[in-house]
């Protein structure tokens, strides 16, 4: 098999599992949205194709919703995901970063513009609710999260 569709089954493996965890991790929602935030702006960017960054978006937005009960599940989550991911994803195509600290960079700020369209989305769908802790989870574990998100992402200059 080809490297690229090695690469996609692993990147979609980890997706799996990422997607699994987030439902199991509901009782603890900072954990469960560190892995939510790394499944859209670590995983879906760099399945190199718009419909699949938005389709794992979608999804981890909908399971996100699923898991919390009493988060309304009217789809602020997946629009705010698919747009960040989109705009990341945009990102990265048009100008690849060379060096960790640019993407680490464009990741930190997606990962606040990310916050900022959730809240805004289920605001306007299910009305006025708590932000939560869990922006500040995703932001102090980012030094964890973003070097995994590094090495899955290869810019063209590093692909073989």
């Amino acid at each position: 098999m080809s490297r690229p569709i090695v690469q996609m089954r692993y990147l979609l493996m980890i997706a799996l599992s990422g997607l699994g965890a987030m439902y199991l991790f509901a009782p603890w929602p900072g954990p469960q949205a560190v892995i939510h935030v790394f499944i859209v702006l670590g995983i879906a960017p760099e399945l190199r194709k718009p419909l699949h960054c938005a389709l794992l978006a979608a999804v981890a937005g909908w399971i996100l919703e699923i898991a919390f009960r009493t988060y309304s599940g009217m789809g602020g989550t997946p629009l705010g995901n698919m747009i960040c991911a989109l705009l990341l994803w945009y990102s990265l195509s048009i100008g690849p970063p060379e060096k960790p600290f640019v993407y680490y960079l464009q990741v930190a700020l997606a990962a606040v513009l990310h916050s900022a369209l959730v809240y805004l989305f289920v605001s306007i769908a299910s009305g006025p609710h708590i932000l939560g802790y869990e922006w500040e989870w995703v932001l102090v574990l980012f030094p964890l999260w973003g070097p995994v998100a590094w090495r899955f992402y290869r810019p063209p200059h590093m692909r073989r």
